[in-house]
């Protein structure tokens, strides 16, 4: 503990200061924003090529199976099935039936990958 004997106020001579508890709970407020900010970003790296996805989709759609699809319009994956395919576009029925297109996806993932 530093001696303070030669400071004028009261309040000062007899501070403690609480070292590295200060840190700690500076590291631990600035980590715990860093892991709440995480996944507000769409990764386009792993973007899947206009073949791939064209492949895929042709797949899913003879099988019948439900898949989760990435989008540049937001960050949550659509899930559901995909019910028909019009020249560019798919419409998708699940929760929120929508049409989707070709042009606005990122990646496919089937759902019984998962």
């Amino acid at each position: 503990m530093a001696k303070r004997d030669y400071l004028p106020y009261k309040s000062a001579r007899e501070y403690v200061d609480r070292g590295m508890a200060k840190w700690m709970g500076f590291f631990i407020s600035e980590h715990t924003t860093a892991l709440n900010h995480m996944g507000d970003e769409i990764d386009i790296s792993e973007q899947m090529s206009d073949e791939e996805i064209l492949i895929l989709i042709t797949q899913v759609y003879i099988n019948k199976l439900k898949i989760m699809i990435y989008t540049n319009v937001r960050q949550e994956p659509f899930i559901g099935k995909i019910e028909e395919i019009i020249d560019t576009n798919i419409y998708l029925s699940g929760d929120e039936p929508k049409y989707i297109s070709f042009s606005e996806i990122i990646r496919i993932i089937l759902m019984e990958e998962l």
